[in-house]
């Protein structure tokens, strides 16, 4: 009888760990699924406060204002590399390079520029093609702008 009792524990313990090994090996981590080339495809007022949805679209003009203190409203490709650098491209073929670091379990995008200033975006949703990252501003007391990106490869 404690024979039995001794072999389903093993085997307890081994289908336990045999499936946790499992499921961290084939999860997703926010720093390896966020690598690669992105494009912007929108940006929205997402809401001016927690009870109202806007989801209106931003113009360039108001983008620009929005963003002057940002070095992301010019660019629209978005490049994540392993080493933690990030390549932003504009339209005219023009880069600037800073380096990019997740906080709080993959929820918070942080740019670190060259000059020494710092942009914080919360990630709302990173998924396999799509990446959402929200940030408020305080133009026209609109309130958080969703950026939403897609990836390329």
């Amino acid at each position: 009888m404690k024979g039995k009792l001794v072999i389903s524990a093993c085997l307890a313990v081994l289908t336990l760990s045999s499936f946790g090994y499992y499921v961290f090996s084939h999860s997703s981590y926010p720093e390896t699924a966020i690598i690669g080339e992105w494009k912007e495809v929108s940006w929205v007022y997402d809401r001016n406060n927690a009870d109202e949805k806007v989801k209106q679209e931003i113009g360039t003009d108001e983008r620009i204002d929005i963003a002057n203190h940002l070095v992301i409203h010019e660019f629209e490709n978005w490049i994540f590399m392993k080493d933690y650098r990030i390549k932003l491209h504009e339209q005219n073929g023009k880069e600037h390079l800073a380096k990019w670091h997740l906080k709080g379990r993959g929820r918070i995008l942080t740019l670190l520029n060259d000059d020494g200033s710092t942009e914080v975006y919360s990630i709302e949703s990173l998924k396999d093609n799509e990446l959402v990252l929200h940030f408020e501003t305080d133009v026209h007391a609109r309130g958080i702008v969703k950026i939403t990106l897609k990836k390329l490869n």
